[in-house]
C-alpha cells in the first residue's frame, strides 16, 4: 500500500512539474482572448512586434511603442519613420521565413488582410499571433483601447480611443440635422470600381452624411459602369489617391468634364488621400472629417477641415 501511494506521488510531482514546465511563457506573460476568440500567450511588455498590415504599424507608433516594432510589410508607410523598418512581403502573403528571422514575441494579424494561413503556420513555428478582426468605425475606439491594453500601454490606447470617439462625435455634431447627398467615391477610375455596402468606406460616407450610390450592388468592390453612374445622379464626386503613379489633376479634370456625371450644375468633384479612409487606425477620425468636409463643406469652416 504504501508503494503504491509512493507511486502515485511521484506520478502527481511529475505531472505539476510539467504544468510547470508548460506554463514559462505564462510567467512572462498573460493568457489573452484575440479578436477571433483565440487564445493566444502575450508577453506582458512586447519588445519585438510586427504588424501585418499597414494600419497596424501605424497603431503601434501611435500607442508610443514605434521603437518596439521589428518589421512591417510592404505598404507600412506611415509614420515616415515606419518607411525605414524591414520588410515582410506583402500583407497577403508575407514572408514567413523573413518574419521569423526578425525574432518577434508578438506578431498581429488581421482577419480580413491577412490570410488564415499566415496565422496558422507562424503559430505553428511558435510565433504568438493575436489577431484583429475589422469592425465597424463606430468600434474601433474600443478595439483600439484593447490592442493598447494586450501591448502593455493602456493609457495610450485609452488615449487614442478617446481622440478618436471626439472626432467622431464632432463630425455628428456638425451634420446634425442635413440631408444625405448621393455620393460616389471612386476607388479606380479605369476600369470604374467603387465601394459595396459591406465595406468600411461605405460606412465612413453614411457617418461623413453621404449616400453612397454603389450600395444597391452585392460585391464590396463593385465594377460600375457609367449609365449606372448617370442614373446615379452622384451630388459628390470623390476619388481615392489610392492608385500609385495616378496623375490627380487629370484624374479630377477628367470627373469634372463628364458629360452627364460630373458636368451637370451643383456637381463637386474633390479628392481624398486613401490612406485615411482605408486603415482602420489612429487617423481614421480625421479621414471621416474630410470625407465630411467634401459632401457638406458648408458644415465646415476651412480651418476645421484640415
Amino acid at each position: 500500500m504504501r508503494a503504491r501511494k509512493s507511486i502515485a506521488l511521484v506520478l502527481a510531482l511529475t505531472a505539476a512539474l510539467a504544468l510547470l514546465a508548460a506554463r514559462p511563457v505564462l510567467a512572462k506573460g498573460s493568457l489573452e482572448t484575440d479578436e477571433m476568440g483565440r487564445q493566444v500567450v502575450v508577453p506582458s511588455h512586447p519588445q519585438r512586434l510586427i504588424g501585418l498590415i499597414p494600419s497596424l504599424t501605424e497603431v503601434f507608433f501611435a500607442l508610443g511603442l514605434g521603437d518596439k516594432v521589428v518589421g512591417a510589410t510592404t505598404w507600412a508607410d506611415y509614420p515616415p519613420a515606419a518607411r525605414r523598418l524591414p520588410r515582410v512581403g506583402a500583407y497577403v502573403s508575407p514572408n514567413l521565413e523573413q518574419i521569423v528571422a526578425l525574432k518577434p514575441d508578438l506578431v498581429v494579424a488581421n482577419k480580413e488582410g491577412n490570410p488564415p494561413w499566415v496565422v496558422h503556420r507562424l503559430s505553428g513555428m511558435g510565433v504568438p499571433v493575436y489577431v484583429t478582426v475589422p469592425v465597424a468605425p463606430e468600434e474601433l475606439p474600443a478595439s483600439l483601447a484593447k490592442l493598447g491594453a494586450v501591448l502593455g500601454a493602456p493609457e495610450a490606447g485609452n488615449k487614442l480611443a478617446a481622440e478618436l470617439k471626439a472626432q467622431f462625435a464632432e463630425v455628428a455634431r456638425r451634420l446634425k440635422g442635413v440631408k444625405p447627398r448621393p455620393t460616389l467615391l471612386v476607388i479606380g477610375s479605369r476600369p470604374l470600381v467603387s465601394a459595396g455596402r459591406d465595406t468600411m468606406n461605405h460606412r465612413l460616407l453614411e457617418l461623413a452624411g453621404g449616400i453612397n450610390v454603389a450600395s444597391a450592388s452585392s460585391q464590396r468592390w463593385p465594377r460600375l459602369n457609367l449609365e449606372f453612374v448617370v442614373d446615379a445622379k452622384p451630388e459628390v464626386i470623390i476619388v481615392s489617391t489610392m492608385e500609385r503613379g495616378q496623375n490627380l489633376g487629370r484624374e479630377l479634370e477628367y470627373w469634372r468634364k463628364l458629360p452627364g456625371v460630373g458636368d451637370r450644375p451643383g456637381v463637386r468633384v474633390g479628392s481624398i488621400q486613401s490612406d485615411i479612409i482605408d486603415r482602420p487606425g489612429p487617423r481614421l477620425g480625421l479621414g471621416l472629417m474630410k470625407l465630411a468636409a467634401l459632401i457638406h463643406p458648408e458644415r465646415f469652416a476651412p480651418e476645421k477641415a484640415q
